[in-house]
């Protein structure tokens, strides 16, 4: 590793599991996701997920006419047909509410496509295939948000789904469709301490938001929990993490260096190569780079074009 990131992690038990290699390597067992989701969702007894694939920064592609894409954290898929993803956010947007709407629907239409390509599905009669052709699965999109939510929480997990505003007025909080679901998870609002840790979803939170401190974490009594913090722990860590993970850094602070230059030296010249720094991150649409920059987006895709 060189100077810049031996010194980056100098005094830290673990990396920061709030960045794109540590997420990845906190959450890489189908034990450790499964933990979280089913207590994300409180799912008990049979209704808890008995199996599960997944991957990390799983790309979608759709031509909607021209190519779109976007690159999901977390994408999985349950053996009861449920599609997740999760996304781990330490940057506020000014679309943040658009971008969980339209990963959503990059999310339901992979669900739609995987369902009809299903084994199941194949089976079915010609006029069965016809009366389900609308039939869409069970998506859950799950924010994990480093920053305050554009909307009102009094708690530091809220969900988001359809509701009738008729029922609303008559007193009923029943979703009109509940195969689709947005879990927020606000992590400036989560302030319980490790004596307050009770449950799965309260320790994976707590780890999300102090690991990054320097000190040990406590054991909270769940051994998945436990497993996950070793493959973040410092002194644990492979080639090919710690090479992602300077990756990674360098990436960053190069992103900040820009970005702070810019705030000084506003020359469009200057702009243009705080926006070439950020093509080199992946998690960053053409829509947040144009935010962020100011550039218009037409602009920014003619540029990305050039790379």
């Amino acid at each position: 590793m060189n100077q810049f990131v031996l010194e980056t992690l100098k005094g830290k038990t673990y990396i920061d599991p709030r960045t794109d290699t540590g997420f990845k390597n906190l959450f890489a067992s189908k034990d450790a996701i499964k933990d979280f989701v089913d207590g994300i969702l409180q799912l008990k007894g049979e209704d808890q997920i008995k199996n599960l694939n997944y991957s990390f920064e799983h790309t979608l592609r759709f031509m909607i006419p021209e190519e779109r894409k976007v690159i999901l954290d977390a994408f999985a898929t349950t053996g009861s047909k449920r599609f997740l993803n999760i996304e781990m956010q330490k940057a506020d947007h000014s679309f943040f509410i658009d971008r969980t709407i339209l990963y959503k629907a990059f999310l339901i239409i992979k669900g739609k496509h995987e369902m009809e390509k299903s084994e199941e599905f194949k089976t079915l009669t010609k006029e069965e295939k016809e009366y389900r052709r609308y039939e869409i699965p069970e998506t859950i999109s799950i924010w994990i948000c480093d920053f305050e939510l554009p909307h009102r929480m009094d708690g530091y997990i809220d969900e988001w789904a359809i509701y009738s505003k008729d029922m609303l007025n008559r007193g009923s909080v029943e979703t009109i469709f509940p195969k689709n679901k947005y879990i927020i998870v606000c992590l400036p609002k989560f302030n319980k301490t490790a004596d307050e840790v009770k449950d799965p979803v309260d320790a994976w939170l707590y780890v999300l938001k102090h690991a990054h401190e320097g000190d040990p974490l406590p054991d909270f009594g769940n051994g998945i929990v436990n497993e996950a913090l070793k493959r973040i722990k410092i002194e644990n860590l492979d080639k090919t993490t710690l090479t992602e993970l300077e990756r990674e850094m360098i990436a960053k602070e190069e992103i900040e260096c820009r970005l702070a230059g810019a705030k000084i030296e506003t020359r469009y010249e200057t702009k243009l190569e705080m926006v070439d720094a950020m093509f080199a991150n992946p998690k960053l649409t053409d829509e947040d780079i144009s935010a962020i920059s100011k550039i218009p987006l037409d602009e920014i895709k003619k540029r990305r074009a050039l790379h």
